[in-house]
């Protein structure tokens, strides 16, 4: 169950402690991850540039990489782990360094009180990390800064599903992670024949609100992956995350086919996910993408914690309707060959009386519906359920049988 309540209500049903706790946590968080605005310039021909997390410039592995397409300042966040910063020019996009290839390499502080890199790229100047040259980046990955789960097998009455542990993932978002909660587990043996399907929970939610839905999944040709994170941390933070996950657990297991279902907040993280994946030409393995009452506009009560509580929870932040995360989603201005089809559901059924304007008794039709997801879209779809009772609708798991046959045929064409 997901709700996104007024600052008031969270007040006194909360009580002061978990701001307490919260206000600790933002402290750890702060401590831990580090964000850099970088801007790259270069007057390369060829402009796809990639920048590499290293704790060591010898490194044999990775702490992760991202991808720039143009001249264009983006932000990177790193783990205080990450000492070095390798940025190198793509010359024919097979993300891997090769000697002749313009490249840099900036020390990283680890304190966010000069986050401004500028880096100028040069054939000439110093060695490159030898260990990286002519190796794909997707086999390197190494994500020691995290101790998120990748593949641990699980059931759903883990206390890891439990309620108490997806507040635990609002307001003690780093303690979350710290005690093993977050990752991609499987709850079925992993088996090469059979295509996986992600399942991504909301806010305060956590794999169980799925279960309706995954006891209707055919086993034969099914395994169910779920995705379980700390909903208070960075919606972009979560999506870097999934994206490493997913690099990881592709090398691992040689993942062709992969369909990823959302619900509310976790369809946020999906597509902010499927933005930086495409960027990094990394999303050609997955079929198919469904949001279930997703916000994609933002949520107005994220906006009123972010100017009464007297703590802001870190999600608030990019769940803002004026935020530079939801400015973002949908970013690329054109549909890629690789971007995944996407099967938008909403639903219109008010519930209760907190929520009175046109919504599914928590998230507004307008969020819902918001127009670069509708025009993003292959089918939208409305059900005449609320926020929390549309996972156990009939024709809700009806719809995504079809989706998914139809996504895995179109995939397998591309």
């Amino acid at each position: 169950m997901e709700m996104f309540l007024t600052v008031a209500l969270i007040i006194l049903l909360s009580g002061c402690a978990n701001f307490r706790d919260l206000a600790k946590e933002v402290d750890m968080l702060e401590q831990v991850y580090v964000e850099y605005q970088v801007n790259i310039e270069s007057e390369h021909q060829v402009e796809s540039f990639v920048l590499v997390l290293l704790q060591q410039v010898d490194a044999e592995t990775i702490d992760g990489y991202e991808v720039v397409i143009g001249n264009k300042q983006i932000t990177v966040t790193t783990d205080a782990l990450s000492k070095y910063l390798f940025t190198f020019n793509d010359v024919n996009h097979d993300l891997r360094f090769q000697v002749g290839e313009a490249f840099s390499i900036t020390e990283l502080t680890g304190k966010s009180n000069n986050p401004k890199r500028t880096i100028t790229l040069s054939k000439t100047e110093g060695a490159p990390p030898t260990a990286l040259i002519d190796r794909p980046l997707v086999n390197l990955v190494d994500v020691k800064i995290s101790p998120a789960k990748i593949g641990e097998k699980a059931q759903l009455t883990e206390e890891k599903f439990d309620r108490e542990t997806a507040n635990l993932g609002m307001w003690k978002p780093v303690t979350h992670l710290l005690e093993g909660n977050s990752g991609v587990f499987f709850l079925d043996e992993f088996d090469s024949n059979k295509t996986p399907i992600l399942f991504i929970h909301g806010m305060s939610g956590t794999a169980r609100d799925f279960t309706p839905l995954l006891a209707n999944i055919d086993r034969r040709n099914y395994q169910v992956w779920v995705m379980n994170y700390p909903s208070g941390l960075p919606l972009e933070l979560l999506a870097n995350g999934l994206n490493s996950l997913i690099k990881i657990i592709d090398y691992r297991y040689n993942v062709k086919t992969l369909h990823l279902v959302a619900h509310s907040m976790g369809g946020l993280v999906a597509q902010a996910y499927l933005d930086l994946c495409r960027n990094q030409l990394g999303c050609n393995d997955i079929a198919s993408f469904t949001s279930i009452s997703s916000p994609f506009g933002g949520v107005s009560s994220a906006q009123s914690g972010i100017d009464y509580a007297p703590v802001v929870m870190p999600a608030w932040r990019d769940l803002a309707p004026s935020s530079d995360f939801v400015a973002k989603l949908f970013s690329s201005s054109e549909l890629h060959s690789t971007t995944p089809p996407h099967l938008l559901i909403f639903g219109y059924k008010m519930s209760g009386f907190l929520n009175q304007e046109s919504s599914d008794g928590v998230i507004s039709l307008a969020s819902q519906l918001n127009d670069k997801a509708q025009q993003r879209a292959v089918k939208v779809y409305g059900l005449n359920e609320d926020h929390v009772s549309i996972l156990s609708n009939d024709q809700l798991i009806r719809t995504l049988k079809s989706f998914w046959q139809e996504s895995e045929k179109a995939h397998a064409e591309r």
